[in-house]
């Protein structure tokens, strides 16, 4: 596919990439070539009919009590069917599934982000290099981090700038860039080192994830992927999963699991959690599937949903 050849394009190009601005190629003829192979690949996919790509598979739908006057945004998995809902302005409620009977979503608050932009990111758990923890990103590529275990229901959780926890304080944005989906994640880097992996994909480009990883300092480019049969005007979601790799999901119900060492396709799936009276919001890797997160349309107001399904390896 189009994606796995240029996943280490950086190998030979690392010089070319800056995020939000592309260098033209050096050779109009190769430009020429190379867009033509993507047509005619993108023209195959097309071609094939839907039944011969499967059916979507179902999910379960899990019963929790959530607060009251909630409309998360933002969905993040921890371990042992630990989820946890957020608000673009920090407001969450995290609670546990699979465990029988209907789940008590438990609220909190993020502290020390009132005066930054909107998130649009999190990740919860062992990604974020500690064994509990919030690892936050914001539309202009700010870094957060929100220290320790989660607070008692209807407690504050402090967060800060990353750079107070020895991290990079912004992700590697052109100026005047604003982000469409993002994670950040501690993960097993060049030689089992953790590094702090990034993945983005900008507004206007929404079909289109950059990768980048830190190292001594500097965010050098890991590669970029298509979004899984999107385009630029569906949403997506980003999350990083089992140690090393990324999910990418879309509100259409596609679903796939990509290993970062060699950008080979771990699973995919396209899941059934898509439809009319609801919202999709985002997804996250829970255990070994996957955890959406959608909001349903009520005569009143919206509800929170979340939806788990599997992905066939």
């Amino acid at each position: 596919l189009p994606e796995q050849m240029a996943w280490h394009e950086e190998k030979r190009h690392a010089d070319e990439y800056s995020l939000g601005r592309r260098l033209a190629p050096s050779s109009t003829t190769s430009a020429h070539v190379g867009a033509g192979l993507s047509d005619a690949l993108n023209s195959l996919l097309s071609s094939i009919p839907d039944l011969a790509k499967g059916a979507a598979l179902p999910g379960m739908s899990h019963p929790v009590s959530w607060p009251s006057f909630f409309e998360p945004r933002l969905v993040a998995c921890g371990t042992t069917g630990r989820m946890a809902a957020l608000t673009p302005r920090g407001f969450g409620a995290a609670a546990t599934l699979g465990q029988g009977g209907e789940a008590l979503a438990e609220s909190f608050r993020l502290s020390g982000i009132t005066h930054m932009p909107p998130l649009i990111g999190a990740t919860w758990g062992s990604h974020t290099g500690a064994d509990d923890g919030l690892l936050l990103v914001t539309r202009s590529g700010d870094l957060v981090v929100c220290p320790g275990p989660r607070p008692a229901a209807a407690g504050t959780w402090a967060c800060s700038s990353a750079t107070n926890h020895g991290l990079p304080s912004t992700l590697p944005l052109a100026e005047g860039s604003r982000l469409y989906a993002a994670a950040v994640a501690i993960l097993p880097g060049a030689g089992g080192m953790p590094r702090l992996h990034a993945a983005m994909a900008l507004e206007g480009e929404g079909d289109l994830v950059a990768i980048f990883a830190q190292e001594a300092g500097s965010w050098l480019p890991m590669g970029e992927l298509r979004v899984p049969h999107g385009h630029a005007a569906a949403k997506t979601s980003l999350a990083f999963m089992g140690g090393g790799d990324l999910l990418v999901s879309t509100e259409g119900g596609h679903v796939q699991r990509r290993r970062l060492s060699d950008g080979a396709v771990v699973g995919s799936a396209e899941h059934a959690v898509h439809s009319d009276g609801f919202a999709w919001q985002g997804a996250c890797g829970l255990d070994d599937g996957v955890a959406h997160l959608r909001l349903r349309k009520t005569s009143q107001a919206w509800h929170p949903e979340v939806v788990t399904a599997a992905i066939p390896m």
